[in-house]
């Protein structure tokens, strides 16, 4: 019979496993240049909602709100980040679909901020639904892009269904596996994922602060440069001229 005073071994067990899949992940992510690049616009993205989510002075309960909803922000990516190197690809998307939810208040507090002291007295006015209809509605959207995300991660990872099962297989097709595996098929996936939403995450989160001191600035220049880095890689060419400004009020700020 067990002791009850113990800690069971078993769970140290599947720590140790845990462990060798994460050295298995960073040594797959080490030898990917894609895979590299998603994480370090995931790390700036996930530094720069830390620093204004803990310390920046805030005024007020509506502006503790956004804190705290950035200190969300940041929880979630961990969370996610955590789950994928130890090889729990379905948790991870749960923690990216909780990303596309937060982020998407946020978008909707930056155009609403009179709405903040309401959503925290009744919250369930505020549902996913009709937030995502009413950001909709400002960017004069007929299509269902956000719903659609919104659902994709709710069918594969946070909702039980058939279809989410396929993050449990190791190999496409294959039988599921009962635990933690490592795949670099799924890896890659839940890491392009991830980066994306990291990256409009901290793009919504950061409108709500302005650049009071140098680390300020040059903790948001850090975030811009990866993600102008990010964006010209994966997608394109993107306007440049925020960036630069941003350089000079730093450098300005730098020299005194």
């Amino acid at each position: 019979m067990a002791d009850a005073t113990l800690f069971p071994q078993n769970f140290d067990l599947l720590h140790q496993y845990e462990e060798a899949l994460r050295r298995q992940t960073k040594e797959a992510i080490a030898a990917s240049d894609t895979m590299r690049r998603h994480f370090a616009v995931i790390d700036a993205s996930m530094t720069l909602v830390q620093h204004f989510a803990r310390d920046y002075p805030y005024n007020g309960e509506d502006e503790l709100t956004i804190h705290l909803l950035g200190i969300r922000l940041f929880n979630s990516a961990a969370g996610a980040v955590q789950s994928l190197t130890t090889g729990y690809y379905q948790n991870s998307v749960m923690f990216q679909r909780d990303l596309v939810e937060v982020t998407f208040l946020l978008d909707y507090f930056r155009s609403n901020e009179g709405h903040i002291s309401e959503w925290r007295r009744s919250p369930e006015k505020f549902t996913p639904d009709v937030v995502r209809k009413a950001l909709d509605r400002r960017d004069g959207f007929n299509g269902l892009k956000r719903r659609d995300q919104y659902k994709l991660l709710s069918g594969i990872g946070t909702h039980a269904s058939y279809r989410g099962f396929q993050l449990l297989t190791p190999t496409a097709g294959g039988d599921a596996h009962c635990g933690p595996y490592f795949a670099n098929r799924v890896l890659k996936a839940t890491v392009a994922e991830l980066a994306k939403l990291c990256v409009g995450a901290a793009a919504t989160f950061i409108v709500f602060f302005d650049g009071r001191s140098l680390l300020d600035e040059e903790t948001k220049l850090a975030s811009m440069e990866a993600t102008v880095a990010w964006v010209e890689h994966f997608i394109g060419p993107c306007d440049k001229g925020p960036l630069n400004g941003l350089r000079v009020r730093v450098a300005r700020r730098r020299q005194g």
